[in-house]
């Protein structure tokens, strides 16, 4: 199995979100890739962000993780709830799992290698 976004990346409007997350976090990624929205940001599941904005907000998650740093994790996944469906859930429906290099994104999708 070969994930999608390994090979082709993310579209650039998360990865600017993400990027803009992790300046306010002062580099540490950990809030984003192991916190409340690691489905989001460690596993690429994009689509997910509003599931995981409900979770931090009903305190169903019991972390580690400071108050000021889950609201930037919030933030970064209200910024990305925002964006069209198809950017944030760019891989193809019909990708078969094992050839990503024969299932390429649209052509005007920007895609940038985290």
């Amino acid at each position: 199995m070969m994930c999608w976004y390994c090979y082709w990346g993310w579209p650039k409007q998360i990865v600017e979100i993400y990027r803009k997350a992790l300046v306010s976090l002062g580099g540490c990624e950990s809030p984003l890739h192991y916190g409340p929205a690691h489905i989001v940001w460690e596993d690429e599941n994009f689509a997910s962000a509003n599931r995981c904005i409900e979770f931090i907000d009903t305190g169903k998650y019991c972390g580690d993780f400071s108050k000021e740093d889950l609201a930037i994790v919030r933030q970064s996944l209200v910024e990305l709830a925002a964006l069209p469906e198809e950017i944030r859930n760019a891989e193809p429906d019909d990708y078969d799992g094992e050839h990503p290099e024969n299932f390429p994104p649209p052509k005007d999708m920007v895609m940038i290698k985290i």
